[in-house]
Formats: structure tokens, C-alpha cells, sequence
């Protein structure tokens, strides 16, 4: 099963570089579980705003255990842990995404309005319609954010790079679903991908 994690920093920052380390070792120890991994920070790019992860496991208990045993949630960093079930239609991993000396990368993350799975599935041909020119070179990983039950719509989490907030905040307003207001709230954070200086993850 495929699932989406956000690990929301506290306001003032928690992290520190022992943890690092520690943080680091135990996300290789688990590589095969990760779809995309990375932080994601103010436009400044100095400022956490969280750790976004993209695995596969066999359930949610599954997801539970790793991330009750990873060393920052471990110790206290994150203020807040939002599990979610996720799909995966480019059937792709971070790893494949063909990286470039200057890529400016986005965590977009909506949440849907309650309610709105059949107004979401009447949009969908659209949606992908609009996403397909950026399927090849833009998109990391993209995905619908779903229920337990893995099949009703909730929201969104994507990566994508884009040159600066001006081309992700157009990209957004012209997106189909949130065009026509299924969305209650939409985050749009600078990504950098996780792991150690040069690792591919």
C-alpha cells in the first residue's frame, strides 16, 4: 500500500545535525519502502516546514512503526504527524526523476473539501489532461491523497519543479480541481530531496 507522510515542524525549528545523521542511516536501512523523500522549507530555503515522505507498506499499523521508531519524530521534533493512503500514477520513484543543476523544487499538498469524490471524479479527465505536458520533465511524483479505504479522493500531494513561486502559483490556479473549488486548503512549499550531499533517493 502506498502512502503519503507530512511531519510538521514546530514554528522554531527542532532539528539539530546529530539527529541527522541518526535520521539519515535509519531512512537507508529502509530504502525499498520509499516512493520520495525529502524536506520541504520557506521560499528562503532556510526555514523548515516539514519532512514529506512517499512509501510503500504493507499497511498503515506498518507506517505507524516506522515512523514511531524514526530518531527525529523519535525525539520530539515534529509538532504534528498526518498519515494518509496515496496513489502513484506515473508508477515512478524520486530516484527516477532526471535532476539538473539549478531545478527549483515544489511540495504541493490540497486537502479536499468534504464531500467532493464525484465532483472530483467528473473533473478528473481534465485534471489529467492538464497535468500530461508536465508528466515527462516537470512532475517528481504526483498523486491523489485517499481515504482508508484507498479509493475515495481527499486531496493531493505532488512534487514538481518549476522555476520560482510566480510559475507554481499560476500552475495551481489553473488546475482543474482547484479551479472549481475542491480544495479547502492548498500548501505550496520550496522541496529539496532528502538524503545525504550528492545521495539519490
Amino acid at each position: 500500500m502506498l502512502f503519503h507522510v507530512r511531519l510538521s515542524d514546530y514554528p522554531v525549528s527542532r532539528r539539530n545535525s546529530a539527529l541527522r545523521d541518526a535520521h539519515w542511516k535509519y531512512f537507508e536501512n529502509h530504502a525499498d519502502h520509499f516512493i520520495a523523500r525529502g524536506a520541504t522549507f520557506e521560499d528562503d530555503d532556510n526555514i523548515f516546514k516539514a519532512s514529506v515522505i512517499f512509501v510503500d507498506f504493507p499497511n498503515r499499523d506498518a507506517v505507524e512503526s516506522f515512523l514511531a521508531n524514526e530518531p527525529l519524530n523519535k525525539a520530539g521534533v515534529f509538532q504534528s504527524v498526518e498519515i494518509a493512503r496515496w496513489s502513484n500514477p506515473l508508477a515512478r520513484r524520486q530516484r527516477d526523476f532526471a535532476r539538473k543543476d539549478g531545478q527549483v523544487c515544489w511540495y504541493i499538498r490540497g486537502w479536499g473539501k468534504p464531500g467532493t469524490n464525484d465532483k472530483r471524479n467528473e473533473l478528473f479527465a481534465a485534471h489529467q489532461a492538464y497535468f500530461k505536458p508536465y508528466d515527462g520533465e516537470h512532475f517528481i511524483v504526483r498523486g491523489g491523497v485517499l481515504a482508508d479505504d484507498g479509493a475515495t479522493w481527499t486531496g493531493s500531494a505532488n512534487l514538481i519543479s518549476l522555476p520560482d513561486r510566480a510559475a507554481i502559483e499560476a500552475f495551481v490556479a489553473e488546475e482543474p480541481f482547484n479551479k472549481n473549488g475542491l480544495f479547502e486548503r492548498i500548501a505550496i512549499e520550496r522541496y529539496n530531496f532528502g538524503g545525504r550531499p550528492g545521495q539519490l533517493t
